[in-house]
């Protein structure tokens, strides 16, 4: 179970930023369980492999699911990112996207779809959007603004390291790769809607931006990804 310190270190980090105005009124009814769930289970014995099997734990816990309620949702008893992003974004009673990062908020799911190079990943994220620092590179576009985004997974790839925005699986400069508690960035556009991510929030090269479509002349390959919220929650 996650500690009441390492909490507070994430609350912490994202509240010493201050957020471009207030978060709609929907962002109240964010399936808060998956949160909560998913700090209960980081640090459990039993390791998770990847995003996706992380995000099907997590639904589980908090709502009491067999894998028969998880192939119904989802189409599989243990969905990959890909499922994942196909079934969350089909046209279902049970989700609906989040299309503006000011209502991101606890509870939401990251999804980024596999590609023909990459399998994809599933985050939980843990708590609202806040401002990335002014001039924080890769700077991509100017007219671009980014932000950092709390989250819940289980990887084998760092998200930084970095003390303002932690990855609880790094002790100093050594990284325990399975579930954990860090930080990915957002990029949007000026009215809010998400357009790439970055890994980390201290990743400064830009080969480390990803757009959601449009190739970014010396940026890594197209990574589709969205943000979506279990409606209702829970949604069986």
């Amino acid at each position: 179970m996650l500690s009441n310190a390492a909490r507070f270190l994430m609350v912490s980090a994202a509240a010493s930023l201050v957020a471009l105005g207030s978060a709609p009124a929907e962002a109240a009814d964010a399936c808060v369980d998956l949160s909560d769930a998913a700090f209960d289970l980081i640090g459990d014995s039993t390791l998770v492999p990847s995003g996706a099997v992380f995000l099907t734990a997590v639904q589980k816990a908090a709502f009491g699911y067999t894998n028969t309620d998880i192939a119904v949702l989802w189409g599989s008893t243990s969905p990959n990112s890909s499922q994942y992003y196909d079934n969350f974004f089909a046209a279902q009673p049970h989700f609906e996207e989040i299309e503006n990062i000011a209502g991101v908020d606890e509870g939401d799911v990251l999804i980024i779809d596999a590609t023909m190079t990459y399998s994809g990943h599933t985050a939980i994220i843990t708590g609202p959007a806040t401002p990335a620092p002014s001039g924080l590179g890769p700077s991509v576009d100017t007219t671009l603004l980014q932000w950092a985004v709390p989250i819940a997974d289980s990887t084998s790839s760092k998200h930084g390291c970095s003390a303002s925005y932690p990855d609880s699986r790094c002790v100093g400069n050594v990284f325990t790769p399975g579930e954990g508690t860090a930080f990915m960035r957002i990029y949007t556009d000026a009215s809010g809607k998400p357009v790439g991510h970055t890994w980390s929030v201290s990743a400064a090269s830009l080969s480390n931006y990803f757009p959601i479509s449009d190739t970014v002349t010396g940026a890594g390959a197209p990574r589709p990804f969205k943000i979506g919220r279990l409606a209702p929650c829970p949604p069986l």
